[in-house]
């Protein structure tokens, strides 16, 4: 009988990228909820709730633009362990 399979476990990399994509998915979505729901819209821009909105908004990209950069770090990364490795091959491609 062999052994079973385990599956392959997520780097914390891979892990942080997932979580900084989650999190800024739901800061946009609170801002948006924000600024339908609590925004003052016959006022102006200034108000507390869209500067809220606008504050969440904010960090909503910020967090998927560090989520983006990880995963593309991520990417090169492995890119660039599976080249060498396959040069360091014998008969390597």
């Amino acid at each position: 009988m062999s052994d079973p399979v385990k599956p392959a476990r997520r780097s914390r990399a891979v892990l942080a990228a997932v979580a900084l994509a989650a999190a800024g998915g739901g800061c946009l979505a609170a801002s948006a909820l924000v600024a339908y729901f609590v925004a003052d819209h016959s006022s102006s821009d200034s108000s507390a709730s869209a500067q809220a909105a606008i504050g969440l908004a904010a960090l909503g990209l910020l967090a998927l633009v560090l989520a983006a950069a990880l995963a593309a770090g991520i990417a090169v990364t492995r890119a660039w362990r599976r080249a060498r490795r396959a040069r360091a091959a014998p008969g390597g491609r």
